[in-house]
């Protein structure tokens, strides 16, 4: 039980971004070790059980700030939420505790090399029904610890689940390492790849392509007021960093305009269209639209040129901007107006502002690698620049913000794209095509951050291709088909060693 949650602890630091560049991978690597060496071994019992808390511990680490966005600005009571967040972590941790049934009951008879195989695929086939089941939630997956580590030159060909792969075959390798074996040549060989991949990967920035000045907005409004007597006073201030931007991009948060555009005080948005128009400027703003036959959207507006073009977030967030039929008794429970938005098309088109195409994504959606990669699809609108409005003042100054960069850091390392992030609280920042954060502002002030971004790569990676092409069929296709394998060989082998007896 021990080794259990000292495991879940480094996943959960690795997961949460704490151990910085050089830990992240390394603890990542040394807890899913734990793990796999406890699911392994002989003398361990309840093997299932284990494999279950130690999801459930893992991820409530990763997400435990949850709790602020349930009982602070949500209302729930202190009890009601640790059980609402304990049932939510513990249910994603039934994909793990089923997906490593297959490990645990058939890779006995399996050789070293093949129980590698067959534990990064039952880990990975547990990642990928999180990250697209009951409409995914993929927070914290394995791949983002090695973000800045060597494994994240694989990115742009496998997508941050193939890292998942990957991290967790290497776990298991350094898991079953034979101590006691008399072959070093084995020992030292599995130790040194497993170091090596834990060293910080090494990138020249790029300074070709294509410049474009942009200016993120972060107002810093708190979320208790945002909706309230913070309305207009933000209206004001949104204006003025508009007026005084020098960039060619402004871009303005998730919602930093909290009304539907005919609330808007009186002028207001032909206000703003006159300033993007007269001073010659792009500015793309999130605001929540209403459409009589579309209904309600969570969306960004971009202004500057001929017209305006609106992008409707595609990905919603369940409970925050759609609820089940079947759910909608739990956030009746809660002080906040939950609604039930619109869902946007995912192959939306980019916002065209001369020689660039900016990619718009909302918040929660870019963790939704195979989603993006849709949007390359057709080369003649591929993005070469990712935008994303975000709002995440809903949990406080915590370890949320820098999971959400890494998150973004790593779409970047995938479509070999840069992108920047305009940010309601925390998060604000600008970050090159090499994963790399050139710029950001501090969390939980209020201010601007101008800068250049360049788009050195035209290129279409290979992730985004197939990825583009087929989702995450492939991944599936591949993690099943080992398991499935692993089923057949084990059962085979098992029988003859029976026969022998």
């Amino acid at each position: 039980m021990a080794i259990t949650a000292l495991g879940a602890v480094c996943m959960a630091v690795a997961g949460n971004g704490l151990g910085g560049p050089y830990l992240n991978a390394a603890l990542q690597m040394v807890g899913m070790s734990a793990l796999c060496w406890l699911l392994s071994s002989d003398s361990t019992t309840h093997k299932i059980k284990l494999a279950w808390l130690f999801a459930t511990l893992w991820l409530v680490g990763c997400v435990w700030w949850l709790y602020i966005a349930l009982n602070h600005y949500g209302g729930l009571p202190a009890i009601i939420t640790v059980a609402a967040l304990f049932l939510l972590c513990g249910g994603l941790a039934l994909y793990y505790a089923g997906a490593l049934w297959v490990f645990i009951k058939y890779s006995k008879q399996l050789t070293s090399w093949q129980k590698h195989l067959c534990f990064a695929a039952c880990w990975t086939f547990a990642e990928l029904a999180r990250a697209q089941w009951w409409t995914g939630f993929p927070w914290a997956a394995i791949g983002y610890a090695h973000v800045d580590g060597v494994l994240s030159y694989a990115a742009p060909w496998t997508g941050v689940y193939g890292l998942c792969f990957l991290a967790a075959g290497l776990s298991s390798a350094l898991a079953q390492v034979d101590w006691k074996s008399e072959n070093r040549d084995s020992k030292i060989a599995t130790c040194l790849a497993v170091v090596a991949c834990c060293l910080p990967a090494v990138r020249e920035v790029n300074t070709s392509g294509p410049v474009l000045s942009v200016k993120l907005l972060q107002a810093n409004i708190s979320q208790d007021t945002k909706f309230r007597t913070a309305r207009l006073p933000s209206l004001q201030w949104y204006l003025q960093g508009l007026e005084k931007s020098q960039a060619e991009v402004t871009v303005m948060p998730e919602t930093a305009l909290p009304y539907f555009k005919h609330e808007l005080p009186d002028g207001y948005w032909q206000t703003l269209a006159d300033v993007t128009q007269t001073q010659q400027k792009y500015a793309i703003v999130g605001i929540p639209t209403q459409d009589p036959h579309k209904g309600y959207g969570n969306s960004a507006i971009g202004l500057g040129g001929s017209h305006e073009v609106q992008y409707d977030k595609h990905h919603l967030v369940p409970f925050g901007e759609f609820t089940p039929d079947a759910l909608k008794w739990f956030t009746r429970m809660m002080s906040i107006d939950f609604g039930d938005f619109n869902r946007g098309a995912v192959d939306q088109a980019p916002f065209k502002w001369k020689d660039h195409q900016l990619a718009v994504t909302i918040c929660y959606e870019d963790l939704f690698g195979e989603e993006l990669a849709v949007r390359f699809n057709h080369p003649d609108r591929a993005p070469t620049l990712f935008v994303n409005l975000s709002n995440i003042a809903w949990f406080g100054d915590t370890t949320v913000v820098k999971q959400h960069i890494d998150i973004a850091r790593m779409r970047s390392l995938e479509f070999k794209r840069p992108t920047v992030r305009a940010t309601n609280s925390g998060g604000t920042a600008i970050i090159d095509a090499q994963g790399k954060v050139q710029q950001q502002l501090q969390s939980f002030t209020q201010g601007e951050l101008q800068g250049n971004v360049n788009s050195p790569y035209q290129d279409i990676t290979f992730f985004a291709t197939w990825a583009g092409r087929w989702g995450l069929k492939p991944l599936w296709l591949l993690c099943g088909g080992l398991m499935l394998w692993t089923v057949f060989v084990g059962r085979q082998r098992s029988e003859k060693s029976e026969s022998v007896k």
